[in-house]
C-alpha cells in the first residue's frame, strides 16, 4: 500500500460581509468608524453589503484615510485595512454621487436598501462565498411597510436557511445569555412556555457553546420565570411544570444543566463565571442584564444556523444618527465574535 503525505491545509482568515443596515441611521457611522481600526482586518477578511454613496459619504467623514472601492463579487475584493469593499445595494446615483438618503429619519426606500443587503448576506452565505455576516440594526417599523414578514434579521435568517431550530443567544466578555422566545409579547412568550420548547433551547445552547466558543462541556444555568423561581409554587407553577423536566431531561442526556435560578441573581453569578452560559425564559428577562452590564460591546447572535450571523445590540437610533457621536464598540464586537466562531467551527482552516 502506497503511503501518501498528508494534504497542507490552506488556512485563511474567515471572511465576514458587514450588512449596512437602515442607511438612514447609525448603520453606515459605526461601519465607517468600526472598520477603520486595523486590528479587525487583522482577523478577518471584511466587505460591506450596503449603498456606495452612503458609505462613501461616511468614510469620508470618519475614516478620511480609507478608501471606498465597489465591487461586484467578493472574489474582486483585496482584502487591506486601508480598503473598504463595498458590495453595492441601493438606489442613490453611482454617477453624480446624489445620495437619496439623508439620515435622521426613515426614507421611503431605506428599508428596501436594507433588506437587499441582509438578502444579499444570506445568498453568499448559503452558498459559502462568505464565512459570516454581520448586520447592522434595521427598523422594524419601516422594515414592516414594504413587506417584511419577519419580527426581525433573527427569524430571518432562520428563513432563509430553512431551520426552525434556531435562536438569538447574546453575549459579552462576561456573559452569554440564551432566549427560550425571541420577539413575542410576553403573555405568549409564558403561553408557549413548556418543557419540550425549553429542552429544544437548552440543547440547541449546548450545541452553541460547544461548536461556536470551543466549550467541551458547558455548565449552563436556567431562569425561573416567576418572582423567587416559584418558591416551590407558591409563586407560580411554571418552574414545576414546564422548566424542572425540561433541565432533569436534559441532565439524563449528560449535558451539565441546572435551575431553576431566580432571574434576580442568576445574572449576577453568571457575570461572575459561576456558569457558561444562561438560559431567559423571554426576551427581557436576558436584555435588561446585557445592556445595563455590556451595551457598549454586546452582541446579538443567531444559533443554530448553517452560517455564522452576529449582530450589534443596538437600534437605529435615528435621533443621533448623523450627529457623528454613534459607538462602534458594538459592531467591533460583532466582528471579533464573528471571526472567533468561524475559528471554532473549522479550526483547520481559519487562522
Amino acid at each position: 500500500m502506497t503511503e501518501h503525505s498528508p494534504q497542507k491545509t490552506k488556512y485563511r482568515k474567515p471572511r465576514i460581509a458587514l450588512t449596512m443596515g437602515d442607511p438612514c441611521g447609525i448603520g453606515p457611522e459605526v461601519i465607517a468608524k468600526g472598520l477603520n481600526d486595523p486590528v479587525l482586518h487583522k482577523i478577518g477578511d471584511l466587505c460591506v453589503i450596503g449603498d456606495l454613496q452612503v458609505m462613501r459619504a461616511h468614510v469620508a467623514r470618519f475614516a478620511p484615510k480609507q478608501k471606498v472601492v465597489p465591487v461586484q463579487k467578493i472574489t474582486e475584493a483585496v482584502f487591506r485595512p486601508d480598503i473598504l469593499n463595498v458590495l453595492q445595494i441601493g438606489q442613490n446615483d453611482a454617477k453624480t454621487g446624489t445620495t437619496l438618503f439623508p439620515p435622521g429619519a426613515p426614507h421611503p426606500d431605506s428599508a428596501t436598501t436594507a433588506f437587499k443587503a441582509i438578502e444579499k448576506a444570506a445568498k453568499l452565505a448559503l452558498r459559502g462565498e462568505i464565512d459570516a455576516i454581520a448586520t447592522a440594526p434595521i427598523n422594524k417599523d419601516a422594515m414592516q411597510n414594504i413587506g417584511f414578514a419577519f419580527p426581525g434579521h433573527t427569524e430571518f435568517f432562520a428563513a432563509a436557511a430553512n431551520t426552525d431550530d434556531f435562536g438569538m443567544m447574546m453575549t459579552s466578555r462576561s456573559m452569554k445569555i440564551m432566549l427560550a422566545s425571541i420577539h413575542l409579547p410576553l403573555v405568549e412568550a409564558i403561553s408557549q412556555l413548556n418543557a419540550d420548547n425549553l429542552l429544544k433551547t437548552i440543547r440547541l445552547t449546548h450545541h452553541t457553546l460547544k461548536q461556536d466558543f470551543g466549550y467541551i462541556r458547558p455548565h449552563i444555568a436556567v431562569a425561573g420565570l416567576n418572582p423567587h423561581a416559584g418558591e416551590r409554587g407558591m409563586l407560580g407553577q411554571e418552574e414545576q411544570s414546564a422548566v424542572t423536566p425540561a433541565i432533569e431531561t436534559a441532565q439524563a442526556a449528560g449535558m451539565h444543566v441546572s435551575g431553576p435560578y431566580p432571574a434576580d441573581t442568576l445574572f449576577y453569578k453568571l457575570r461572575q463565571g459561576r456558569f457558561d452560559a444562561a438560559v431567559a425564559l423571554y426576551h427581557d428577562q436576558a436584555l435588561i442584564p446585557i445592556k445595563l452590564l455590556a451595551f457598549a460591546c454586546a452582541v446579538n447572535i443567531t444559533a443554530g444556523l448553517p452560517f455564522i450571523r452576529t449582530s450589534v445590540d443596538h437600534g437605529t437610533a435615528f435621533d443621533i444618527a448623523g450627529q457623528g457621536i454613534a459607538d462602534p464598540g458594538s459592531l467591533q464586537a460583532a466582528v471579533r465574535t464573528a471571526a472567533e466562531m468561524a475559528r471554532h467551527r473549522a479550526p483547520d482552516r481559519y487562522f
